[in-house]
């Protein structure tokens, strides 16, 4: 990073201590909190939509890297009380850009304004441009075609926050599924769940109506350690200040974590096509052998002969998935559950209480989450 007169810029060294914040889907923070002091992040706060925690920016590599069920991580860059625009240059201006945008770096800006006398959020990204644009050379607004630093802004009751996405591309999009059907279950919701019914690969897990295979493969990964991270473009990884060495050790300690398990997963469906395309999945996830494919109706499941117990995850179609009544589905899942799985623990996701009514089991457990624009139930049953 130059000035005009090809003086180099001195980039500071960021502060020991860096407050961030994890998006993930709604309903789900709890879950990542725990996963955010798994990985050794510091005063953790859960909010709606997310969590609060502070760190290094090591830890934000692994966090990133490693994460399972975090859709985003973003940098608190600034955060001051602002009354107007003039105002709101001035201060965007103290940030040290260079740290994180270099020189023709192309960026989106999203501001969102609540309760202010900053009310116009086109006019709030305009002042904050410019402020970078003062700082920074050929720096241009993205056109959505190219890889773009975003850089997120939050008016509140006339305080403005100035995040950085540490992420890029969201870290739910792991690269291994390029084949799914309708509606798929996101990547980091099929890890939560199998986080929060507190599976371990030594218990062995059916999924029926596997779909896309999201759960199997996402189990496989768990039981082999691999962070799922591992082939994503981060958006830190462009960032002037980025210190190489740091980042390759992080990413060396990922990866020698990862085994070879003895894991029993089977993973079934109805339809063929769909379970050559969740086999084809777990290929490109490189855990393919862990997981045993099989072409199956749910009337016809039975528990295995080489084990008693296990847990049964299962994403029921429902909604625009399914001609007719899904209801029938949930019905017949729970009579075959009820009939022949004594001793096994089920996950089962529920869009309504039409659909829950006709599974016809207690729940033990609830987890209310937003997937796909909507609330769905997640039941813990036994």
């Amino acid at each position: 990073m130059t000035l005009l007169n090809d003086t180099p810029i001195p980039i500071t060294p960021a502060p020991a201590v860096n407050q961030f914040f994890a998006i993930m889907p709604p309903g789900m923070e709890s879950l990542a909190a725990a996963e955010l002091a798994s990985l050794s992040a510091h005063d953790i706060h859960a909010v709606a939509g997310g969590v609060e925690f502070t760190g290094s920016l090591d830890m934000m590599m692994r966090i990133n890297l490693r994460s399972r069920c975090i859709t985003r991580v973003l940098l608190r860059v600034a955060s001051f009380k602002v009354l107007s625009f003039p105002e709101l240059y001035n201060k965007s201006k103290r940030v040290e850009w260079q740290r994180y945008l270099g020189e023709g770096s192309k960026i989106s800006l999203r501001a969102s304004c609540h309760g202010s006398r900053l009310l116009h959020s086109g006019r709030v990204e305009k002042a904050v441009f410019d402020a970078i644009h003062d700082e920074c050379i050929q720096i241009t607004i993205s056109d959505g075609e190219e890889l773009a630093q975003q850089v997120l802004l939050r008016v509140d009751k006339d305080r403005c926050t100035i995040s950085i996405d540490c992420s890029g591309e969201r870290l739910d999009r792991r690269g291994y599924r390029l084949h799914s059907g309708m509606a798929p279950l996101r990547e980091t919701i099929a890890a939560a769940l199998l986080q929060w019914m507190e599976w371990q690969p030594q218990e062995l897990l059916l999924t029926p109506m596997c779909g896309s295979g999201t759960f199997a493969t996402e189990a496989a990964l768990i039981a082999a350690k691999r962070a799922p991270g591992l082939a994503h473009d981060f958006a830190f990884l462009h960032w002037p200040s980025l210190k190489e060495k740091r980042w390759q050790r992080v990413k060396e300690k990922s990866v020698a974590m990862a085994v070879r398990p003895e894991v029993k997963i089977l993973a079934t469906d109805i339809d063929g096509r769909m379970l050559a395309q969740a086999r084809k999945n777990a290929k490109d996830a490189e855990v393919a052998d862990l997981i045993q494919f099989s072409e199956l109706d749910i009337a016809n499941m039975m528990p295995p002969k080489e084990t008693a117990t296990g847990l049964i995850m299962v994403n029921p179609p429902y909604g625009g998935r399914i001609e007719g009544d899904a209801r029938a589905i949930y019905a017949l899942l729970g009579k075959v559950f009820k009939e022949r799985f004594s001793g096994w623990r089920m996950m089962v996701i529920v869009p309504d209480q039409g659909c829950e009514r006709a599974l016809g089991i207690p729940v033990k457990r609830r987890l209310k989450v937003k997937h796909g624009g909507h609330w769905v139930h997640m039941l813990h049953v036994e």
